[in-house]
């Protein structure tokens, strides 16, 4: 069942997931090898036992999104909560929390079988009664999974025993297993008042002991930990430093062992220096959306006019340090059905933008775009305000604390226009239309048309004959509608210290330290 390019670029050949996660790890970053290639330190022959790991943080933790993935949660989530399955970088399940699967004839059911021995932090034993309850809870929006919808493509799941679940689905899938390797396990027990933050359980190498909203998070070795090996380390200290200059000068100054947020053009200047080690922390999408009930860029033509005004080379270059895929569409670069002759839609032409605006009634009209106030997002928005002010659209500043940027998304209320950032790179169309918060049902945008919801649904539906073309008509769709503007694809790279050992970093970011130890 189980080579390096020092300028940005528009699309062009295929590749994997592997590859896909990111384009970056290996043909990017400025002409640096990447992801562990600059770490020349020798491994220990052996684990050592005891310290803690230090990490900076961009972005503060969220206990009560857990299910999501956010910029906030990757510092600790894979530390306290495992998931079902883990998906390898040949796009392959590999067993976590599940142990062996089998789908039926017409893959619409799906028999999973459990690890006995695990329990939760609270003693508790884990058992398939665990698998319903969670599954169920992706479903809620107030839990914020951008895979709600993908959940909600499941019938029924029966608990057969404590180690056997039984999976119903609607319709055949190729995202249920992005589905079970991004949803981490809750407790029944304590996940209804998970978010103050007191109690926080899970069954993975690490327990949540303290967090202080805004400052640090404090995690704690499981002595009980199920696995075989580790955990090595005693302990885990997240700090959260939002400032970008911090985070780099706690990581040289040896304040932190890992740093999480680094602007990419900081990364780059760590890339060739064999003290630090680039992990490949998956790929971002960055889009611009608009609010298609507010005038006056309520009309398909307003907002095209924006597209062109983006100087997207630019971007990549200032905000991306090069090391980005400049394309217009919302899809894994090169995965199946990708149309290569829609990626460049939007090319950079002020002049186009300035007559757009004129005949649609936008010109000189007043925007106020929103943003996450981290590092990487301030940098976008200054060029982003300078581009659209270029054609003679005022611009205004919304940058919201994380919580508030998050709570707001959930909820469809980020305003006139907003700058979103989605670490959705590796996976499959039909999972990103119902997971990508851009784009997906009850998007910020408002966006919600017969002939909209009957496209995705073709695109959910395709099989490998159709799936090309009803990705075609999809993403011409949405192209002219422009209530939603992909600025660039980006990977994104987690920095630590080469005395940190066997670190992993998984699908869209987190970080696994269950064998991690700092050498001697």
């Amino acid at each position: 069942m189980n080579e390096p390019n020092t300028r940005a670029r528009r699309l062009a050949a295929p590749v994997t997931r592997t590859t896909a996660l990111f384009l970056g790890a290996a043909m990017l970053l400025t002409g640096c090898a990447v992801a562990q290639q600059n770490a020349t330190a020798e491994p220990a022959s052996e684990p050592v036992e005891g310290g803690t790991l230090r990490v900076a943080a961009a972005a503060d933790a969220q206990p009560q999104f857990a299910m999501a993935n956010r910029a906030g949660n990757w510092s600790w989530r894979r530390l306290v909560f495992e998931s079902l399955v883990e998906i390898d970088d040949k796009s392959e399940p590999q067993p976590l929390l599940a142990t062996a699967w089998e789908y039926n004839d017409d893959r619409t059911e799906l028999t999973l079988e459990l690890q006995e021995g695990v329990t939760f932090h609270s003693g508790r034993p884990f058992t398939a009664d665990d698998v319903v309850y969670t599954l169920e809870q992706v479903k809620d929006p107030a839990n914020g999974s951008q895979l709600a919808k993908v959940a909600a493509n499941i019938e029924s799941i029966e608990a057969v025993d404590d180690t056997e679940v039984v999976i119903d689905l609607a319709e055949p899938s190729d995202s249920l297993f992005d589905l079970l390797d991004l949803t981490p396990i809750v407790d029944e027990d304590s996940w209804p008042g998970i978010a103050d933050g007191a109690e926080v359980v899970g069954t993975g190498p690490f327990t949540w002991e303290s967090w202080t909203p805004g400052a640090s998070i404090e995690l704690a070795a499981n002595e009980d930990y199920w696995g075989d090996g580790g955990p090595y380390l005693d302990g885990v200290e997240v700090s959260i430093i939002p400032d970008a200059t911090a985070i780099q000068s706690a990581l040289k100054a040896g304040a932190a062992d890992v740093a999480i947020g680094m602007p990419q053009s900081d990364v780059a200047l760590l890339a060739d220096d064999a003290d630090y080690v680039l992990e490949n922390a998956g790929g971002v999408f960055y889009p611009f959306g608009i609010d298609v009930d507010q005038a006056p860029f309520d009309t398909p033509e307003a907002r095209q006019a924006l597209g062109y005004a983006l100087d997207r080379e630019r971007i990549a270059e200032q905000v991306f340090g090069g090391d980005a895929v400049i394309t217009d569409l919302w899809w894994t670069p090169g995965s199946p059905g990708y149309p290569d002759d829609l990626a460049d839609r939007f090319d950079y032409d002020p002049e186009k933008a300035r007559e757009l605006l004129e005949s649609s009634g936008a010109a000189g009209a007043d925007l106020t775009i929103t943003f996450a106030n981290l590092p990487v997002m301030k940098n976008l928005f200054e060029i982003v305000q300078n581009n659209l002010s270029e054609v003679g659209v005022n611009v205004t500043a919304e940058a919201l604390d994380l919580p508030d940027y998050d709570k707001r998304q959930v909820e469809g209320t980020l305003g006139q226009s907003f700058l979103l950032l989605h670490g959705m790179v590796g996976f499959s169309s039909a999972t990103i239309i119902d997971a990508m918060p851009s784009i997906r049902d009850g998007n910020p945008s408002h966006f919600d048309t017969p002939e909209y919801a009957e496209l995705k649904a073709a695109v959910r539906g395709a099989d490998d004959e159709t799936r090309a073309a009803a990705l075609e008509e999809l993403s011409t769709y949405m192209l002219e509608q422009s209530f939603n503007h992909i600025i660039a694809v980006a990977p994104q790279y987690h920095v630590h210290t080469a005395a940190l050992q066997e670190l992993d970093v998984v699908t869209l970011g987190s970080l696994v330290a269950t064998d991690a130890f700092l050498a001697e």
